[in-house]
């Protein structure tokens, strides 16, 4: 009898784990469709490599437990996530900016995510869409990232909601993808309770590319600042960022200031804080100290979660009452 069952135990086993083995198989070869800038794309299997145009989306892939699919990547506008930094920095580069057709081929990814469509239109050096297809690299671009002109691209941090329940359903993570889009929104949903009784600051929030200083005007990072009870001062100025003069800044002279940091570190905090009081000294927001030097990627990253870390640092830092409750 011990013989027997013995025996029809190992049966069993193995028939358990030929059906996992099986329903892994069948769910790996679905096919898969999903939307990316008013196109269906479909896929025969889910993804194993994936290539990304800049660090920031690998904060959402991560989130979602596929992160280690990712083999390559540019070296995009934002710094990595501090956790996560090492471990893009092994990866292969596909370029400074746009990913080159070379360098894809090289990396053989089966999928590429990118956060502005731009950066696969066929222009600068880039890959077209349909180049991509016939290499069998399928391509989604994040919510908000569709305008062919940047200028054009007003949309603000829902997006990331429908990113994540996107990706959720190209890497076969739906729940865990649904998780956190919650997650998300339920954090999202907890600033805007805790400063909606408090007074909107004014804010005009900075950066520099080359030398030339911008201005947020609209899209996700006027987003980020609205949703953590700031008004942008420069919201009258078209498009996502605009270009001004530092006489602009003392003229509107906001009451906060906050300033990108594309490389997220003390150095380039030190550098952003010692411009501000060397060019605005007048300014209200420089005499009172009331700056806040921020990882570039939360206050604008398109397919990352850290936007919204973004919202509840930047209601922090205008609402200092409000912090015991974050």
């Amino acid at each position: 009898m011990l013989s027997a069952l013995v025996a029809l135990t190992a049966i069993g086993a193995t028939g358990c784990g030929g059906g996992d083995a099986d329903a892994r198989q069948e769910s790996e070869n679905r096919t898969i469709a999903f939307e990316s800038c008013s196109r269906t794309v479909e896929l025969d299997r889910l993804p194993k490599r994936v290539a990304i145009t800049t660090d920031a989306i690998a904060d959402t892939l991560f989130e979602l437990g596929v992160g280690d699919r990712i083999v390559a990547k540019t070296r995009g506008e934002s710094a990595p996530a501090p956790e996560l930094k090492e471990r893009l920095a092994a990866l292969p580069s596909l370029g400074t900016r746009n990913p080159s057709v070379e360098a894809l081929v090289g990396a053989k990814p089966d999928l590429l995510i990118t956060d502005q469509v731009e950066k696969v239109s066929g222009k600068l050096g880039s890959p077209s869409i349909a180049e991509l297809e016939k290499l069998g690299i399928a391509t989604y671009v994040v919510g908000g990232g569709c305008a062919a002109d940047l200028r054009e691209d007003t949309s603000g941090l829902e997006a990331l909601d429908g990113d994540i329940r996107q990706l959720g359903t190209i890497f076969g993570v739906e729940a865990r993808a649904q998780k956190l889009a919650e997650k998300m929104n339920g954090r999202l949903d907890d600033v805007r309770r805790q400063v909606a009784q408090e007074p909107r600051t004014e804010v005009a929030k900075l950066s520099q590319v080359a030398g030339q200083l911008y201005v947020t005007s609209g899209g996700l990072s006027d987003d980020v600042i609205e949703r953590a009870g700031g008004t942008n001062v420069f919201a009258d100025l078209p498009g996502q960022f605009a270009p001004v003069s530092p006489e602009q800044i003392v003229e509107r002279d906001p009451q906060s200031i906050i300033v990108d940091n594309f490389t997220a570190t003390t150095t380039g905090e030190n550098e952003a804080i010692a411009y501000l009081n060397r060019t605005f000294p007048t300014v209200e927001a420089v005499k009172k100290q009331r700056v806040l030097v921020i990882d570039a990627a939360k206050s604008g990253a398109r397919g990352s979660t850290r936007p919204v870390e973004g919202v509840a640092e930047i209601a922090r830092f205008l609402h200092p009452s409000t912090s015991r409750s974050q």
